[in-house]
């Protein structure tokens, strides 16, 4: 049975992994240690200032993940990713929707977010979610990563 929770410590090695296969579907590597500590450390990291991170889980795996970062004037999406064998089933929406939810209580006023441009799939759902494309940033990392922004106003 699968259900969305709030991460806790134990669920690192799980996210490391799946996110780590999804990179690799794109000819990408993981690099936790030097590029994305956050993921060493999620649950602390996001809700020091007041976000979170969730997974999904069934039976100890880890399927899915989705966090809101919140800073001074916006929340940010990050960290969506979702096992191939959930895809097209509602589940990424979901994710988004708890991160929204979670901006608006924030009272922010808006949600941003910047998502590879080899994520074509997960561009369509934002488009499908009221998301804008907002511009487009070179992160200079192991992975020659070029990514879009998204934004969607929370009034």
């Amino acid at each position: 049975m699968l259900f969305i929770r709030p991460t806790i410590s134990s669920d690192v090695p799980g996210i490391l992994k799946l996110i780590a296969e999804i990179y690799a579907e794109y000819g990408c590597v993981l690099d936790a240690e030097k590029e994305d500590t956050h993921l060493l450390n999620p649950g602390d990291y996001f809700r020091a200032n007041g976000g979170e991170f969730w997974v999904i889980e069934d039976k100890g795996n880890i399927l899915a993940t989705g966090a809101v970062l919140l800073h001074p004037d916006h929340a940010e999406l990050k960290s969506l990713y979702v096992h191939p064998s959930l895809r097209r089933q509602g589940w990424g929406r979901r994710l988004v929707e708890i991160a929204i939810a979670h901006a608006r209580g924030a009272e922010k006023l808006r949600l941003i977010l910047w998502s590879d441009t080899r994520f074509t799939a997960a561009h369509q759902l934002y488009k499908h979610l009221g998301f804008q494309r907002i511009g487009m940033r070179e992160l200079h990392d192991s992975n020659r990563s070029v990514e879009f922004g998204f934004e969607i106003l929370l009034l």
